[in-house]
């Protein structure tokens, strides 16, 4: 069950990236992801007026469920339940104030969604809070961190594209652990539905046909804010059962790495292609080491090209435009910066081999139109 309740590739990777790149700062974040007594007492005042607490004979029933849910996940803490007042937006969220874990439900929620599809959301929503308790509260560092950067008037547009991922990654991994829960498939998806269309009545199995139908129609990534789409969280939760998941996860929520669509991990995966690219050049002439030194934090010379993995034939053919044309680009100038017309033809057979020919050649024909 542990494995089943990993966290999200993307946030394992996005944590040992910042852990390794930002130390500082995540020792910061560390320190004060804490809040204070008196903050605690004031968010739970703060509930008490606005939202009526289920508590009671009445709502004993979803109270038992909500712990033995949580018990399920780990979490050795009092859940507490209210709903909003003078709400009509139907939603539900989660609230990790010391001892206590608060889920606020809003709008009609509860009253569409039978016994069992209660449950799948409230599994949804304390899995919120086992991700963030889990290893340490590391992952509740890492939203803070993201989220806290992504805040600051001069971030970078990568910084809040890393935040809107890492908040879609959020919400597919808590539908995956409502899934793990309840271990039905159907359940989880009515409940969604229910929620999403204000129906009482839906049928989950036209609703996974119906995002397949989306899914393989449209390869687009998602283009959610605080949740993916619908039919991208069903299509997510539906390669649970697959052992692509990971890979159709990212596909969905990611989508290819682009210039134009930058986070934080796309950055440090071109950065390393950007490297494998100018080492393929640097292997087709060794007149390239002028160029390279003008590019030290890449640290490729002709010294160390053994040690960086070569790309592969056609390896660039299915990327995306914009990453195809950086290839081409850094191909061209390692082409121009030697005088050798012979070490030009050189580059574009390389080009021609890892499969941007067509865009070394038109930038090759526009640099040399200039000159």
């Amino acid at each position: 069950m542990e494995e089943r309740l990993a966290a999200p590739a993307y946030h394992r990777e996005l944590r040992a990236h910042l852990e390794s790149t930002e130390p500082e700062l995540w020792r910061w974040f560390s320190e004060s992801a804490h809040p204070t007594q008196e903050q605690i007492d004031q968010a739970e005042l703060s509930l008490l007026k606005t939202c009526y607490r289920l508590d009671g004979d009445v709502h004993s029933a979803l109270a038992g469920i909500a712990q033995v849910v949580a018990g399920k996940l780990g979490l050795d803490r009092e859940i507490v339940l209210y709903q909003e007042l003078n709400s009509d937006v139907r939603n539900a969220r989660v609230l990790r104030l010391g001892d206590r874990i608060h889920i606020v439900f809003a709008g009609d929620l509860l009253d569409l969604l039978s016994v069992s599809e209660q449950e799948a959301v409230l599994a949804h929503e304390l899995a919120h809070a086992h991700l963030h308790e889990r290893d340490d509260r590391a992952f509740w560092v890492l939203d803070h961190m993201v989220h806290r950067m992504d805040e600051e008037p001069t971030a970078a547009d990568a910084i809040g594209e890393t935040a809107r991922r890492l908040r879609l990654h959020t919400e597919v991994y808590a539908d995956a652990i409502s899934l793990e829960i309840l271990g039905d498939q159907r359940t989880v998806v009515s409940a969604m539905v229910k929620v999403s269309t204000g129906l009482r009545n839906v049928d989950p199995d036209a609703y996974l046909r119906q995002a397949r139908q989306i899914v393989e129609s449209e390869q687009v990534a998602s283009a959610g804010w605080t949740h993916p789409e619908l039919h991208v969280r069903i299509a997510c939760l539906a390669a649970r059962a697959t052992e692509a998941e990971d890979e159709i996860v990212r596909q969905l929520i990611d989508g290819p790495d682009d210039l134009d669509h930058l986070d934080l991990l796309v950055q440090l995966r071109l950065q390393q292609l950007t490297r494998r690219v100018l080492a393929s050049g640097a292997r087709v002439s060794a007149e390239s080491a002028q160029y390279l030194r003008n590019v030290p934090e890449l640290d490729v010379s002709t010294a160390n090209l053994d040690t960086i993995e070569r790309l592969t034939d056609d390896e660039l053919a299915a990327a995306t435009p914009s990453v195809r044309h950086l290839s081409g680009a850094l191909l061209v100038d390692l082409a121009l910066s030697g005088d050798d017309l012979e070490g030009v033809r050189q580059f574009e057979e390389e080009a021609k081999r890892l499969g941007v020919a067509e865009e070394f050649t038109k930038i090759l024909n526009k640099a040399t139109a200039r000159s």
